[in-house]
């Protein structure tokens, strides 16, 4: 069982804290975030592309357009 409205929770709760965060922690503690709503069933996480961006993890527009993120990075 899904849990689609937990994406818009990580993506509501990661913009409170992202400010607070410091820049060397800031992929450590979205990894660990992101952690926390997969293991409670979230399966829309890539819809937090802000969130997705800092733990350095594929957000849905790179699940759609695999080639054009792989042009970006040539």
């Amino acid at each position: 069982m899904g849990w689609a409205s937990g994406s818009e929770l990580a993506e509501s709760v990661w913009s409170l804290v992202r400010d607070h965060i410091p820049q060397r922690r800031r992929k450590e503690v979205a990894l660990d975030l992101i952690d926390l709503f997969e293991n409670m069933d979230c399966d829309t996480i890539e819809e937090c592309e802000e969130l997705c961006r800092d733990a350095e993890r594929p957000t849905w527009r790179d699940e759609e357009n695999p080639t054009l993120n792989e042009e970006s990075n040539a």
